[in-house]
């Protein structure tokens, strides 16, 4: 085997990829220059939401309300100029804590501190991992769930890893930027992977980073870049996967003599192992297919070598579909295009694409305007996405708001029956923005209020709202849906408990010192007595609260209402509403053990130190490692609204109730 110096040489004079050079430092080499390699201290580098990197000497910014307010949603354009490839399904920023002002000394860590994000943009702050030491920092990136229960919880993580955010100081040998571009990687946030890495300011070629950078470019379609980025490395590092990614290249560019000897390469260095690639190879040459048995984990690069095949993926990779392959299911020129559409839905809901990108998929569907005209005669398609399609493409061309909401209506319950409601929702809330809020549209009030919810335009909400109590009767089901609804409504703040200020602050946060139990560290509110002054929202809570035991008590499933009970009483607790005793007492019942996702005894109490610290991007992530991957029936309504209560704590507020109330809709409370 040659050596790595000797193979980059050969390499490099053989492949067509780069010159005959010697091995000299980086800065002085010529030719492509990848995009972390570039001096970016001269230049303020702009990416998502403005985020300005330029490393400073000292940071001081004002954590003021991020822009755009209830139901705003800024998406940036995605580098392939089209779609935004895992740049935030949510959209919205959110803001930590208001009133603070960060000064914070970053000098020799200016690499680690870069990021995307500000406090003004949905940073967490430069002064985030304060009081976390790096190796801890590290573990807990790692820990972070690649996949979450809700879009909320998701969008707090990849704040949590675009924020400009001085790394601790110790154990410099640590890079935190690293993991960061790792775990944005397995989380599929690929558009993110390549801006992060596009506002570092490091000079040195890092192999993980340099790798991370050609798989983003790779997956979000910027194949010259891609392999730009491959001829500037190629001779740094001699592992096999810039050998084949030459190969690529190679082919791509149809030089077939400089790919047959880099291939070559590949088979010195490890045999014929990776059986995929010389498979892909093989049929990019000859013009045959890949065994679909061959198919399976694919890679980003694999990804780009299947399109010069020409070759379809199978559908049956859609299900449990890695994010790269479900992305290639997307952006690839030879997928059908009903298998391209439940691609999308897949890889919405998992927060791979934004719902805008979503929108523009399925507007590129064609639908003749006599099936348009006629969808609600006729709306169901071969699969769900395709019935979504022609469904939204009607809504959209509807100029008519009462044939418009009869369209939405259809959509919600179509959603609801397939578990794609806050999918739905989000998707057709500009849609909802053009139905006007009156008493024709009274039918249509508990399904615009659930989708205003869900979208986090409270403001339209609390709209619809008052126009569905107003149009409550005995004649209509209005007054039932409401109470089934009310946990959501108090979580997003559209009702008044009648919770003071004072007794919501004592009744949430953590206490470091006592502990109250497995990670009920919440403090209790105080005993009601019978002296004590009951204000008419009080009344009003206690009587909505009955209401809302008495439905459950009523339905057949009662394993699945004691749960719901247990997380709309733990996510009150959290947030300093209410929770009558006799509530509790009724829970007080076999069986008292149960088996649902319980964190270790480790994270439940470092989650309560970080709390007690004000550790934010701790408490952040213990609050994600502990629930962002546990749904339905295994959440653990315990773990959730301590987990709530923490963040509320650091000022995390807005995070908090989006997770509780998507966490609410999403178990069909």
């Amino acid at each position: 085997m040659r050596s790595g110096t000797t193979r980059a040489c050969v390499f490099a004079c053989l492949t067509g990829l780069g010159t005959l050079i010697q091995v000299i430092p980086a800065q002085a080499q010529q030719g492509p220059v990848p995009l972390f390699l570039q001096n970016r201290n001269d230049d303020a580098q702009t990416s998502l939401g403005g985020t300005t990197s330029t490393p400073t000497a000292k940071t001081a910014q004002p954590a003021t309300n991020a822009p755009g307010g209830a139901g705003s949603t800024t998406t940036a354009p995605g580098p392939n100029g089209v779609f935004g490839w895992g740049s935030g399904a949510d959209s919205n920023n959110y803001p930590t804590d208001p009133d603070a002002v960060q000064t914070l000394e970053l000098q020799a860590v200016d690499a680690e501190s870069v990021g995307i994000l500000d406090r003004n943009s949905g940073g967490l702050g430069v002064d985030m991992w304060s009081g976390t030491d790096r190796l801890t920092a590290a573990r807990l990136i790692d820990g972070l769930p690649d996949h979450f229960a809700s879009h909320a919880m998701r969008n707090l993580a990849r704040r949590l890893l675009l924020s400009i955010a001085a790394a601790p100081s110790d154990h410099a040998q640590t890079s935190l930027l690293t993991h960061r571009i790792a775990k944005l990687q397995s989380m599929g946030a690929y558009g993110d992977v390549a801006r992060l890495i596009g506002v570092t300011t490091r000079r040195d070629p890092v192999a993980e980073l340099a790798e991370a950078q050609v798989n983003a470019l790779l997956v979000t379609g910027q194949i010259d870049q891609a392999c730009d980025a491959i001829a500037g490395f190629g001779s740094q590092f001699d592992t096999p996967f810039w050998l084949k990614a030459a190969v690529f290249c190679q082919l791509r560019a149809k030089n077939n003599s400089s790919a047959s000897f880099s291939t070559d390469l590949v088979r010195e260095v490890e045999g014929e192992n990776d059986k995929l690639f010389f498979a892909l190879n093989k049929a990019i040459r000859t013009g045959s297919n890949v065994s679909p048995q061959l198919l399976v984990n694919l890679r980003p690069l694999d990804v780009a070598m299947l399109e010069l095949t020409k070759q379809g993926l199978p559908a049956s990779l859609l299900d449990n579909a890695a994010p790269a392959t479900l992305l290639a299911f997307i952006k690839s020129a030879n997928t059908a295009t009903d298998i391209k559409l439940e691609a999308a839905r897949l890889a919405e809901q998992q927060g791979y694409i934004t719902t805008d990108d979503l929108a523009a998929i399925y507007q590129g569907v064609t639908f003749s305007s006599s099936e348009l005209a006629s969808v609600l005669d006729d709306a169901s398609e071969s699969t769900p996405a395709r019935e979504y399609a022609k469904l939204y493409q009607a809504a959209v061309k509807s100029d008519v708001p009462a044939a418009r909401a009869e369209i939405l209506a259809h959509m919600y319950d179509n959603a609801r029956n397939n578990g794609d409601y806050g999918q739905v929702a989000r998707l057709c809330a500009p849609l909802l923005e053009d139905v006007p809020i009156n008493n024709d549209f009274a039918w249509f009030a508990i399904d615009a209020l659930t989708a205003a919810i869900y979208s986090n335009d409270l403001e339209r909400a609390g709209g619809w709202l008052s126009q569905a109590k107003a149009s409550s009767n005995s004649g209509n089901a209005i007054e039932s849906r409401l109470i089934v609804l009310y946990p959501a409504l108090v979580l997003a703040g559209l009702e008044d408990t009648g919770a003071s200020d004072a007794e919501r602050s004592a009744s949430t946060g953590f206490n470091p010192s006592p502990n109250y139990g497995l990670g009920g560290t919440v403090k209790p509110a105080p005993p009601m007595t019978q002296s004590a002054p009951t204000s008419q929202a009080q009344a009003r809570h206690r009587a909505h609260m009955d209401e809302w035991a008495e439905q459950q008590m009523a339905r057949n499933d009662q394993v699945g209402a004691r749960h719901d009970a247990e997380l709309v009483y733990s996510l009150f607790a959290a947030f300093g509403v209410e929770v009558p005793e006799k509530f509790w007492d009724a829970l007080l019942d076999q069986p008292y053990v149960t088996a649902r996702g319980t964190p270790n005894a480790s994270v439940v109490h470092k989650l309560a130190q970080a709390a007690g610290a004000n550790q934010r991007a701790t408490v952040a992530s213990l609050a994600l490692i502990a629930n962002g991957n546990v749904g339905g029936d295994l959440q653990n309504p315990v773990s959730l609204g301590n987990s709530v209560a923490a963040l509320r704590m650091v000022g995390l507020e807005v995070d908090a109730r989006r997770i509780a109330v998507e966490t609410i809709l999403e178990n069909g409370l």
